[in-house]
């Protein structure tokens, strides 16, 4: 399978995802978005994956890339590609898909238990997901969930944490991606910055979390499995 990723940050990096493609032995392409880099053809990949940043999805003034970002997104959809949003990922696809993105009433970071809806045996692409789970979180933006779109999974702190849309489209408000190394560098370069609120853990508890990285990975790791069989499955 080959797969492009888009990257809006440098600090949101590919991380479990990497070690997932090389196992599999998919083939890796990438955008730099913030390097102002081309995107491919629709041709040249199979399966799209936009990854985190620490823009909001509606700050096209101040990241005019975004609006090319969104309409290779939309388009992508509409040819059907395999597509999986990750936290500003997620909300590029909930707001080209018509739902509205916002500020949050409060921030979400740390390590968050989120659970699955009721509805969550409506896509195959959640099957093997376990019903609770702790994943690390870092947002303060959320948004609608577009028509069209199931939720998936929710948290005390965020209604919309994982939706489905058609056969072929994920969005993740959470971080399953992120490696302890990655966690690590949040906590050096940011976690003096981050403010007191209620849906946000001291930096210090981000890191050496041996046991909820494993879990995440594994979630991850059964979703790409699953997305992969459905590419088997909708192109025999």
């Amino acid at each position: 399978m080959r797969i492009h990723y888009i990257q809006n940050d440098p600090l949101a990096t590919l991380g479990f995802i990497e070690e997932w493609a090389n196992e599999k032995k998919h083939s890796l392409s990438f955008t730099r978005m913030y390097e102002n880099e081309n995107l491919p053809s629709m041709d040249d990949f199979d399966m799209l994956i936009i990854l985190g940043g620490r823009m909001g999805a509606y700050e096209e003034d101040k990241f005019p890339w975004l609006v090319l970002e969104k309409n290779f997104i939309q388009k992508a959809i509409k040819e059907e590609k395999l597509v999986l949003g990750i936290c500003l990922g997620a909300q590029m696809i909930a707001n080209v898909l018509g739902g509205k993105v916002y500020p949050h009433k409060q921030q979400e970071i740390g390590w968050w238990p989120v659970e699955l809806t009721q509805v969550v045996s409506s896509t195959s692409l959640f099957n093997g997901i376990p019903e609770v789970f702790t994943v690390f979180e870092f947002h303060g933006d959320t948004f609608d969930l577009p028509n069209g779109a199931i939720r998936l999974a929710s948290s005390n702190g965020c209604s919309n944490q994982a939706f489905s849309f058609g056969k072929r489209v994920i969005g993740l408000q959470f971080h399953p991606e992120f490696t302890g190394n990655m966690i690590c560098t949040f906590e050096e370069k940011l976690g003096s910055q981050i403010p007191l609120g209620e849906y946000i853990q001291n930096p210090v508890k981000w890191i050496n979390q041996t046991s909820f990285l494993e879990e995440a990975k594994s979630i991850l790791f059964t979703l790409l499995n699953n997305m992969e069989a459905a590419v088997l499955e909708l192109n025999p």
